[in-house]
């Protein structure tokens, strides 16, 4: 019978704490930041540093981890402090943000009607991209909504986008009434014509 030789024990790894954790979202190397902030999730005392954090983070890896653990507290805090984003001129921090809001049904809901009312088009536009994936019984209502009132054609397109996977005969006037409103514009029209067949 050959000698069986007793395994090494695996080395203990250092415990860190929230408070070194937060301060690493600062570290000069992107791979501690994006350890870190994966290391806070359930973290509450962590959402405020994130938040701050999340508008001058660069490195897009970083940036959805952090909105990842952010998006888990689902809280009215982290999703006014996400939606702040959706106007946000790096197109890259628009869309990560409005992804992790579509993923918080809880908190995301009370923002919507003032989301739906904002003077910014593109906040609009990042607003019906939200509902496409918000999993929320009244989000084809507020598409709906969207594709019936918004003034802006480019609003109303991404809303039919939005709304594509759940469209049916009853949305027929719907679309109708938006080529109606926007008769000249050649790109809704196409849209409207394309979920029509």
């Amino acid at each position: 019978m050959g000698l069986v030789r007793k395994a090494e024990p695996e080395p203990e790894l250092p415990v860190v704490s929230p408070e070194d954790l937060i301060r690493q979202l600062d570290d000069p190397d992107r791979e501690a930041r994006r350890a870190a902030a994966l290391g806070l999730e359930g973290v509450a005392d962590a959402v405020e540093a994130l938040l701050d954090r999340i508008g001058v983070e660069q490195v897009p890896a970083v940036r959805d981890a952090m909105l990842t653990t952010l998006a888990v507290h689902d809280t009215d805090r982290v999703a006014a402090g996400l939606a702040v984003h959706l106007a946000s001129d790096d197109a890259g921090l628009r869309t990560a943000a409005a992804e992790a809001l579509a993923t918080m049904p809880i908190s995301v809901p009370a923002l919507v009607p003032r989301l739906l009312e904002d003077p910014d088009p593109d906040v609009r536009v990042m607003t019906a991209i939200v509902l496409a994936d918000l999993p929320h019984p009244e989000s084809l209502t507020w598409l709906a909504v969207l594709i019936k009132d918004d003034p802006h054609p480019n609003v109303v397109a991404t809303a039919i986008d939005a709304l594509l996977p759940s469209l049916g005969p009853e949305h027929r006037e719907l679309l109708e009434g938006a080529v109606r409103r926007f008769p000249d514009d050649p790109f809704l029209r196409f849209t409207v014509e394309a979920a029509l067949r």
